[in-house]
This record gives structure tokens, sequence and C-alpha cells, in this order.
């Protein structure tokens, strides 16, 4: 069963010469991923949470001459989170908090650090920098 965290640390192997998928499609539903994950581990509803069947009919546009990030692995990452999606996300070993009853939930998580890199232009990717 995968976290939010697992999610996130997740690296892919650039292409840039064959088939990859486009970064910014990956990246973007990987941040659905992760605030839906996130959501079930805290008990904060999701705004738009996926579903294991968001994940199944899922498809990204291919590059071919411009970076990419490898097929094979974005399809094993989205089939573990699929599975996780389909019996539950893993829910943290911590001990829960006391809570109050005056106290509010929690805000959901304003960003996803470190998923999404900063956009770069096309003679950057074309230069590998």
């Amino acid at each position: 069963m995968l976290t939010a965290d697992d999610v996130l640390n997740t690296k892919f192997a650039a292409t840039k010469f064959r088939d990859g998928y486009a970064q910014d499609a990956v990246d973007d539903f990987l941040d659905r991923v992760v605030t839906t994950l996130r959501a079930a581990q805290t008990g904060v509803p999701a705004a738009d949470p996926v579903t294991a069947a968001d994940v199944a009919a899922v498809r990204f546009e291919a590059t071919r001459f411009r970076e990419g990030y490898d097929m094979e692995q974005v399809d094993a990452l989205l089939d573990q989170v699929r599975d996780t999606l389909r019996h539950g996300p893993a829910v943290s070993d911590a001990p829960a908090a006391p809570s109050t009853v005056d106290a509010p939930p929690p805000p959901p998580p304003a960003a996803t650090p470190g998923l999404i890199e900063p956009s770069r232009g096309w003679l950057q990717r074309l230069l590998g920098r």
C-alpha cells in the first residue's frame, strides 16, 4: 500500500529521444493522487479525489523529441496507486493526536513540494539544463 509520501518521493527516469509521457500531465495527475492519499490518511476530505477508475482510465500524451517520463515506470506506479485506492490507502502507524471537540480540522496541504519541478523552456530542455 502506497502513502502520499511514497508517491511524492517517486522519481522517474527521463526520456529524450524515445517515447515518454508528458511530464506536466503526469505531475498534475500525481498531485491529485497525493492530495487524495493524504486526505484519506488525515481524514480531511479532498476537493477533487482520484478513484481507482480514474487511475485506470488516465491517458497521458506521449512525447518523443522532448523530455518525458519513462512510460513503464509511470505505469508501474499507477498500478500501485490503483491497487491502493481499491483496497484503501495505508494509514500512518503513528498514534493519533488527542482531539478536542472545539478544534477545527487541519487545513489541507497547500502544496506538495518536490513533486513538480519548475517548468523549463524548450531550449533548456533541449540542452538538458
